[in-house]
């Protein structure tokens, strides 16, 4: 949800690309903000990531890099089909 949040630029596109509620992103992220203890937004328009969030979008994106990479390896695409929650 971070990432593609950072990605979209707003909640609302987030949650398109995920395929959920604005609400549902929303709650991830003040789940992961309560986690982590930090604040990783900027809420704004667009939606920046704060120092904090700027490491975990890149981790976020690595992990997505290495989704597809498993799912072509397995003769599929990673369409729909996600195993993180960053």
């Amino acid at each position: 949800a971070l990432r593609a949040i950072v990605d979209e630029g707003s909640f609302e596109a987030a949650a398109y690309e995920l395929g959920v509620s604005a609400s549902a992103v929303s709650q991830r992220i003040r789940a992961l903000e309560r986690e982590v203890g930090q604040v990783l937004l900027r809420r704004g328009t667009p939606c920046e990531p704060t120092e904090a969030g700027v490491g975990l979008v890149r981790v976020a994106r690595h992990m997505r890099v290495l989704e597809q990479e498993a799912w072509a390896g397995l003769g599929r695409t990673a369409a729909g089909r996600s195993v993180t929650s960053l």
